[in-house]
């Protein structure tokens, strides 16, 4: 048999927009009757509250409301129209007078507000109330026609309120009375207009914001009920919100108290007096997703289970203003704070949050953005002999602000919650403006700059839920390089995915254009579909990057362009770390090279180039490791090139050297025209980019540069030149058989010498005896040797194959996932 129990289930907007989701209620309503008895609250269909004010405000301007009286009454005759199969004949005609009559009471109310050119509380109190009204009517219809016996109560009779009428306070007693009849009576089955109650005559008045979410609330507490549930169209309250941050979850099960913090400072869900009346009653609350009716909601109760996490969540609640009452005239003199807390409640403007600091000479407090500036004038009026007398300084307003907030009943047996929530928002560029935290360490509040909430919050959550870090990436240039690291993300994706991380591919250019989706781009889908797009700006990204501010935005260059490289400190101010394979950058002008890192430091970005030396290896960061530990490079030695190394290692093998060039052009060694590998300008340019690293300050121009050719040999075609080249055959072997009898081999060395009175940079073939550490390296091998204060007198070598487009790839998604452990908090 049943249980006599009651169970008060409330439906909001999105949940009665129309009749599929108004048989939805029935059958959530008809499935809790087998288990006992059940209450149904319902607010308006979605968009119907704001049309009835809408019209108000038309009428009340000398316009005309007709067509928010039409709209009204079609909205909800088509509601009926859908659902008449299932009502009977008596059911549709009854709906169809109750509607009639609710259309027509609009009409009135609308064209006396015409009449007056105003609309008072009372009426736009009685106005508001219609869209919940005419819902319920729907709803006791349907479910007459399946069989029930529903009770349709008026709130203006059952539920007793005094006050203002666009804000009325309930009378819990009055209000507990007026459902004896019904808690003690055998009813089963209540329908409950939300939003509004009724004062002592009998008049509509208005429970505020939240108000149907009240109401069920109220009819809990009146009803003993065992359970209330706020049916809404997410899957419960979340650990943030999922609208501004995609990772959040839904709660399983949260305390009354926690849930109150969260609703006060922003969550969406339900408001702060919503949960009081179930609260005091110690009756349990569940939210739950009328969309998704399996989905077990979030159940709130006076004591849920600990957290797994020291926060349960996070709350941002936006367009706050900030308010500063300071002065060496306060200190110790008692009052103040009441004084100000009354003279802004004189101005009806609530306070959200308050600080002061221990001097005792200032206090902070934050109110609504719109009140900011009534708050400043009311303060200015309370202080005015104050301020006259120069005890206080003035009143100082901080608009455009927002209040972003950890709550968790954990946090109290945790350490280190404020130093997670204070890092992370550090390691996004996050200033605090205020902080503030209550006695019961269930929250830690700060006030932040508005357009900075998001990113904020977005990171405070990773941090205490350990969710996805995601790491945007704005790609340019799909060529060789950039399509295997297009492939590497692809295959490294359930990787990452399972450390927490994922690299999301926001944006994709080359020549033909550029596609931009916050969502992610699919590779290959783009690359066919680009005539279409863009022009391939990398400031579109910026301004892209600039409306969203996520929080690790990553401009990916691999493309060896120079005008692209030109843009990298406008990317960097614009907030975007940068990511190349492009060693232009690095070895243009010394003054672009400063400015590069003046602007990352800035802007607390990155920039990371490990692949522009040792593509693959680890070279850039080994020079950067051993600087940082206070290690001094005496000398640098290196073969920076895997195409010289090849071509020479099959010259002392004895192959001639056009033979040679054509094979490292077959596999794939040399640039089309190898006379770019050829001149030594790469290895220059690698040379000059390590010797920056180490702290000289060269131009371009102050790198010596020796080409294996001779200077005309640079003139003409490459078809010129490569039917030339037989021309060197013949020097070249003379020169290897001579080196050979001086057990020497011919390598194209960088070098860097720090030893001298003048540094030298350079870049050109040399002669090294066989006990070298560099005369073994051929074959396309990259080799780099150190000798430094530590290493010394054996250098430190790092060698390897660093050419070749798939371990460049590696290197620049090495450079990537440094962003994600930087980013960590």
């Amino acid at each position: 048999m049943p249980s006599q129990a009651w169970r008060v289930m409330k439906f909001g907007g999105t949940s009665v927009a129309d009749a599929a989701r108004l048989r939805g209620v029935a059958d959530l309503g008809a499935a809790a009757l087998t288990a006992g008895r059940v209450c149904l609250v319902v607010s308006a269909a979605s968009g119907v509250t704001d049309l009835l004010l809408r019209a108000a405000r038309t009428a009340e301007t000398g316009g005309d409301a007709s067509s928010e009286v039409a709209a009204f009454r079609d909205r909800h005759r088509a509601v009926l129209a859908d659902l008449a199969a299932e009502l009977p004949p008596d059911g549709v005609a009854a709906a169809e007078a109750g509607l009639r009559a609710l259309g027509d009471e609009f009409a009135k109310l609308a064209a006396g507000v015409g009449l007056l050119l105003e609309c008072p509380p009372s009426v736009r109190a009685h106005l508001s109330s219609l869209g919940e009204r005419a819902t319920c009517l729907l709803l006791v219809e349907l479910l007459k026609g399946r069989g029930f016996e529903p009770q349709a109560l008026d709130p203006r009779t059952c539920i007793r309120a005094t006050g203002e009428p666009l804000q009325a306070e309930p009378e819990l007693e009055t209000t507990a009375a007026a459902f004896a009849p019904y808690r003690e009576g055998q009813a089963r089955l209540l329908v409950l207009p939300g939003f509004f109650a009724g004062d002592a005559e009998g008049r509509t008045v208005l429970l505020g914001r939240g108000g149907s979410d009240y109401s069920a609330a109220l009819a809990a507490a009146a009803l003993h009920a065992e359970l209330l549930e706020i049916w809404t169209d997410v899957d419960g309250i979340y650990s943030a919100d999922p609208r501004q941050v995609p990772e959040a979850f839904a709660l399983p099960a949260i305390s009354f108290e926690e849930a109150m913090e969260l609703s006060h400072f922003g969550a969406k869900v339900l408001h702060p007096k919503t949960i009081q009346p179930a609260r005091s009653a110690g009756i349990a609350v569940k939210v739950r997703n009328s969309f998704r009716p399996e989905h077990p909601g979030t159940l709130i109760t006076a004591s849920a289970p600990p957290p797994e996490h020291a926060a349960r969540g996070l709350t941002l609640l936006e367009n706050v203003a900030l308010l500063n009452v300071t002065g060496a005239g306060m200190k110790g003199v008692p009052g103040v704070a009441a004084r100000t807390f009354q003279a802004l409640a004189r101005e009806g403007i609530n306070v959200l949050l308050i600080t002061q600091a221990s001097s005792e000479c200032a206090i902070t407090l934050c109110v609504a953005g719109p009140d900011g500036t009534k708050a400043q004038k009311a303060l200015r009026a309370a202080f005015e002999l104050d301020l006259a007398a120069g005890r206080l300084d003035d009143v100082e307003l901080k608009p455009g602000l927002s209040i972003l907030s950890v709550v968790g009943e954990g946090m109290r047996a945790r350490m280190g919650v404020a130093s997670t929530f204070f890092r992370a928002l550090s390691d996004v560029g996050v200033n605090i403006v205020a902080i503030a935290q209550g006695s019961s360490e269930r929250s830690i509040s700060t006030v932040v700059r508005r357009e900075d909430g998001p990113r904020g919050l977005r990171h405070a959550h990773r941090g205490f839920f350990g969710t996805a870090e995601v790491i945007e990436l704005y790609l340019f240039g799909t060529g060789t390089v950039g399509g295997r690291l297009v492939e590497h993300l692809e295959a490294q994706k359930a990787r990452l995915k399972a450390r927490g991380i994922e690299l999301r591919l926001c944006g994709l250019a080359r020549s033909k254009g550029l596609v931009l989706s916050e969502n992610g781009v699919d590779a290959s889908e783009a690359r066919n579909g680009m005539a279409g797009s863009t022009a391939p700006d990398p400031l579109r990204v910026a301004d892209f990057v600039a409306s969203r501010k996520p929080i690790c935005p990553v401009f990916v260059d691999c493309t060896s362009d120079a005008s692209l490289a030109s843009r990298y400190g406008e990317l960097l101010a614009a907030g975007l770390h940068v990511v190349t394979a492009n060693k232009k950058a690095n070895a243009g002008s010394y003054a672009y090279w400063q400015e590069l890192r003046e602007k990352a430091r800035a802007g607390q970005r990155r920039f990371l180039y490990e692949t522009n030396v040792g593509a693959g290896l680890p070279v850039i960061s080994t020079l950067q490791s051993l600087l940082a530990c206070g290690d001094r490079v005496r000398r640098f030695e290196g073969i920076l090139s895997g195409s010289l190394s090849f071509l020479l290692g099959r010259l002392e093998e004895g192959i001639a050297f056009s033979v040679a060039v054509r094979e490292a052009m077959d596999k794939g060694f040399t640039e089309p025209d190898p006379r770019d590998d050829l001149g030594g300008q790469d290895v220059g340019r690698k040379a000059l980019i390590l010797a920056r690293e180490i702290g000289l300050e060269l131009e371009p121009e102050g790198v010596q540069v020796e080409s294996l050719l001779p200077k005309e040999f640079h003139e003409g075609t490459v078809a010129d030149f490569l039917a030339r080249l037989p021309e060197l055959d013949e020097p070249f072997a003379a020169r290897m058989a001579d080196l050979k009898v001086k057990g020497q081999v011919l390598r194209f060395i960088g070098t860097i010498d720090t030893e001298g009175s003048v540094p030298r940079c350079s870049a050109g073939m040399v002669a090294l005896d066989a006990d070298h550490p560099l005369a073994s390296v051929r074959g396309g091998e990259n080799a780099l040797a150190f000798l430094t204060d530590h290493y010394s007198p054996r250098p430190l070598v790092i060698r390897g194959y660093g050419a070749g487009a798939d371990v460049t790839a590696a290197g620049v998604l090495s450079d990537i996932l440094k962003l994600a452990t930087w980013s960590l908090p």
